[in-house]
């Protein structure tokens, strides 16, 4: 009985990471591709649009998954990482594609991407990949102008809604 007692407290920091994980980003990444196919598309603006998925009431889509917080500008730049790792993880499982391009390297829904995306049938997975085509179909294909035109303004209005908000922070 008390071995079960000292391992109780270590069970929290055992168990594995599921949010805001490479893993979690990877997964979207996968359903955006998936919509996207057969586009290949960047680093930059694939965590952009990682970001517009769950937040796709920001750029005037379908409501949004997860809730607006001031914070949503650091957001952005945070994600590239995760989406980075989380695009390297899927290649390993040739869920993903990435080609070198004198622009970067670039990335693609891998031949089995779409077959298991299908699988994923909770009401959240159903909501991101309707977001997804959203995205496919009014945002993937804009100009490289026209694209970072979208997110400076994003960020700006978001950086400006911070300096806004005057509540104490106490």
């Amino acid at each position: 009985m008390e071995a079960l007692a000292h391992a109780e407290p270590d069970w929290p920091s055992r168990r594995p990471r599921v949010f805001n994980t490479a893993f979690e980003s990877g997964m979207r990444s996968l359903i955006l591709l998936t919509s996207c196919y057969p586009t290949w598309l960047g680093l930059s603006r694939l965590a952009a649009l990682d970001y517009m998925l769950v937040h796709s009431g920001d750029v005037e889509g379908p409501p949004s998954l997860h809730p607006a917080e001031d914070s949503r500008a650091a957001e952005l730049f945070v994600r590239r990482k995760l989406v980075s790792t989380g695009l390297s993880l899927l290649g390993t499982r040739g869920l993903a594609q990435r080609r070198a391009t004198p622009h970067g390297f670039r990335y693609q829904a891998g031949d089995e991407a779409g077959s298991f995306i299908d699988l994923l049938k909770s009401p959240y997975f159903l909501d991101l990949k309707t977001r997804a085509d959203w995205l496919a179909a009014n945002i993937v294909s804009m100009t490289d102008e026209d694209f970072e035109v979208l997110v400076r303004g994003r960020i700006d209005q978001w950086a400006s809604e911070f300096q806004e908000d005057r509540t104490p922070l106490v």
